[in-house]
């Protein structure tokens, strides 16, 4: 049987509310900001559950490692069935994505497990130190060297209501999951789930990306693959989700030009891929992804699959590794993160800004330093605030007011890593790779890859 922590019991108050919930509409306004009777763990004088960290964020449940089917925690992602209005956490682990209903967000259910694929049949397992992302940022922590089962990398996304899962450091390709297989769970017993497809033109991908206006999917980090991907050459493999349960190889966009690589000539690490609707009106209408592209930040024109095209470049000096990055709503700017300065460079966390308005030519506008000194690692951006994950200083969020001139303001935060010898303001890779932070209903998902989910609800209306 497999058991969810409780961190709370319900008072009368709490389930009379809980019931009150039930029976309104799915439109229901947003909590008061002021009202704390639905949180378990409020954020109060800084402390939620006279533990963690925080300031206007809200802590509502956890869900360890192991409840979660795994051992250690990777990126995450979320889904909102579309019949039944449920919630779900997709939280990705070192050796497959675990389900958790998340609907009530302080009673987690943990419904099962989508284990790993294995390409082995196809593509040769290679040593795990031959994989070049092995060689950066997370890949030289203590516990990534350490893992006997699974990789410590794995990247997910959702289209269509179906999961596209990828992993690297392994083969694997692209697993397709249906999840609205999810709606059978009856609350009986943990689930282990297959995939309903694997896409196998390549073996190892570091992360993917969906552009969920077109339903094209674009596999980065490949450096083994049958098409779009090795450690000469290496770039964004294409994919089509049309037919969700049939993906199909779409085309490949590839450029070294911009050199200042590391891993491999033309590597991709991560990128946003959007039907682009800014000011450089050039472009409107056409499919533009936004690349971190390790020494620089490249857009390109993915539009015609045959014949993708670059844009424009850019870097600046002090730049060590282009790692992550999100755009504001209105297409203006690019926030990214640097996984590797201030780990080297042994400096306080920056976010870097740059001005996208024009695609030929996008510039640095300057970084905005945060008070900490840990690693930045994921970044979204929905509304007027920037949600940042990062590693050991937790879930970091900022407002975009001042964006044009890297002037932003820290209103929110919460660390998962409950302070020890100061040891939560380390640049080091443990703490929250990722978060969610696009459902609805203001909850947001953590994931902290030695500590599990966290099911948190920022308040910015203070």
């Amino acid at each position: 049987m497999h058991f969810i922590k409780r961190y709370f019991f319900l008072t009368p108050l709490i389930a009379l509310g809980l019931l009150a919930q039930a029976c309104t509409t799915n439109s229901e306004p947003e909590p008061k900001p002021n009202d704390k009777s639905d949180i378990p763990f409020p954020c109060e004088n800084g402390k939620a559950n006279s533990k963690y960290d925080c300031n206007n964020v809200d802590l509502f449940s956890i869900v360890t490692p192991q409840e979660l089917g795994g051992d250690k925690l990777n990126d995450i992602w979320g889904w909102t069935d579309p019949e039944t209005k449920k919630q779900y956490a997709l939280v990705g682990l070192t050796d497959g994505v675990s389900f958790v209903d998340i609907t009530e967000p302080e009673n987690p259910i943990v419904i099962g497990k989508l284990d790993e694929s294995s390409l082995n049949q196809k593509y040769k397992q290679l040593p795990r130190w031959s994989y070049p992302s092995c060689m950066v940022g997370i890949g030289e922590a203590d516990y990534t060297k350490s893992l006997t089962k699974g990789t410590t990398w794995r990247d997910h996304k959702v289209y269509n209501n179906h999961l596209y899962v990828v992993s690297d450091a392994q083969p694997h390709g692209m697993q397709a999951f249906d999840l609205t297989r999810l709606r059978k769970y009856d609350g009986s017993t943990f689930q282990t789930f297959t995939h309903d497809f694997l896409y196998d033109k390549f073996s190892n991908s570091h992360n993917i990306v969906i552009n969920e206006e077109t339903g094209f999917a674009y596999a980065t980090g490949i450096t083994q693959g049958e098409l779009c991907g090795s450690q000469d050459s290496t770039g964004l493999h294409m994919v089509d989700l049309s037919d969700p349960k049939n993906p199909t190889f779409a085309g490949c966009y590839i450029d070294s030009s911009p050199g200042n690589y590391r891993i491999a000539p033309g590597y991709i690490h991560d990128a946003q891929c959007v039907t682009y609707s800014g000011p450089d009106t050039e472009y409107t209408g056409q499919e533009v992804c936004f690349n971190s592209a390790e020494g620089n930040v490249v857009i390109a024109d993915v539009t015609d699959k045959e014949n993708p095209k670059t844009l424009g470049f850019n870097r600046v000096p002090d730049m060590y590794y282009s790692h992550q990055g999100w755009l504001t709503e209105d297409q203006n700017y690019f926030l990214m993160n640097d996984e590797l300065d201030e780990l080297n460079l042994n400096r306080n966390t920056k976010t870097y800004i740059w001005d996208v308005r024009d695609l030929d030519n996008p510039t640095f506008v300057g970084h905005y330093n945060h008070s900490t000194t840990t690693i930045d690692h994921n970044l979204y951006i929905k509304g007027n605030h920037a949600y940042e994950t990062n590693y050991k200083s937790g879930l970091r969020i900022l407002n975009l007011d001042g964006v044009a001139s890297a002037n932003l303001e820290e209103v929110a935060f919460f660390d998962t890593q409950p302070v020890l010898n100061n040891s939560s303001n380390e640049a080091s890779f443990d703490g929250t790779w990722s978060n969610f932070p696009f459902f609805d209903n203001g909850i947001v998902i953590l994931s902290d890859i030695s500590n599990g989910l966290f099911v948190v609800r920022p308040n910015l209306n203070n």
